[in-house]
């Protein structure tokens, strides 16, 4: 879709991912010096968000992420420490 060598740039229409998860549907984008100025939509249409994010294209998940945001890792693999308990005799 992209030439080789240039850069993907946002679009409306496209999807924007947060870090918690929720999915929007930008509605409009502008380039800014601190990151990209948006509107955006819920996907169930019932939010707006607007902000002002420095953003990364997620070709796994065809959708626009935080460039600050950082995957959590799964509850089921991460591991909490152990607590030792002693028994009273």
């Amino acid at each position: 879709m992209y030439p080789e060598g240039t850069a993907r740039l946002p679009q409306a229409g496209e999807s924007l991912v947060l870090a918690d998860g929720r999915r929007f549907v930008v509605a409009e984008i502008q380039n800014g010096v601190r990151g990209w100025w948006f509107l955006a939509t819920a996907q169930d249409g019932n939010s707006t968000l607007q902000g002002n994010l420095r953003l990364e294209w997620d070709s796994q998940s065809l959708a626009w992420r935080s460039a600050a945001a950082h995957v959590a890792t799964p509850r089921s693999m991460s591991t909490a420490p152990q607590t030792r308990l002693k028994q009273v005799d």
